[in-house]
């Protein structure tokens, strides 16, 4: 199991977080560890490129790490504690995947965001208490977990991945020469995937064709501090 999250800096989420991985014999990957914007000699990014990174980061590890397509991605926020290992990991995965018949699992919310695609989500699959996606946490295979990213990171419309690697490093460079800033840092990364799941649901909907509407499946979690975004 490969455990991902990122953070630019220490938080009391993160503590806890790493706590409770360790005492499971888990090893996190933590990815945009950033010590001058919280040591000193830097600014704090702008929170919009740290949702963003939440996209770009994993998609770059991912990509430049080679590891196979049926690898076991799970990706969280910090705000998480963990009551197993990696076996417990792979089985509830596994459980999950199986009763729903898909690939890539996401937890749910109950509060859409953004709030005007609330009414177009599908009513809460199987027992589950809560609606609403949120990209707080998900799982995949690598090779499902890729296909995702690319398109939400718009490298199948044309971006390209070390160039919004480069914006994200080198963003106050970026930001003083008034460039354009691409749209994964402009944009909630929870907007990039309610709205694509949306759009999955309403195309199985119409009985569109010519492409994969596998949607992602929700497991029930709630993020408690609420899903527009607020700092972890």
């Amino acid at each position: 199991v490969l455990l991902l999250l990122v953070s630019d800096r220490p938080n009391q989420f993160l503590c806890h977080y790493l706590s409770s991985a360790m005492v499971h014999g888990l090893r996190p990957t933590l990815l945009g560890w950033d010590s001058g914007s919280w040591l000193g000699g830097g600014s704090p990014k702008p929170w919009t490129f740290h949702l963003g990174a939440k996209l770009v980061l994993p998609l770059h590890y991912l990509a430049a790490c080679g590891y196979s397509n049926d690898t076991l991605v799970v990706f969280t926020d910090h705000d998480v504690l963990f009551q197993g290992g990696a076996a417990a990991l792979r089985e509830a995965y596994r459980a999950a995947a199986a009763a729903s018949g898909s690939h890539l699992l996401f937890s749910t919310e109950h509060q859409p965001y953004p709030e005007e695609v609330g009414p177009l989500f599908p009513p809460a699959p199987g027992a589950a208490p809560f609606r609403y996606l949120n990209s707080g946490m998900w799982a995949g295979p690598v090779g499902a977990v890729l296909e995702l990213l690319r398109t939400l990171v718009g490298v199948r419309r044309g971006e390209s991945l070390p160039a919004l690697l480069d914006v994200y490093l080198n963003w106050e460079r970026h930001t003083a020469r008034a460039s354009p800033t691409p749209r994964v840092y402009v944009d909630n990364d929870q907007t990039a995937y309610a709205c694509l799941f949306v759009s999955q649901h309403l195309a199985r909907a119409c009985g569109a064709r010519g492409g994969s509407t596998r949607r992602p499946r929700e497991s029930s979690r709630e993020d408690p501090r609420g899903p527009r975004g607020d700092p972890r």
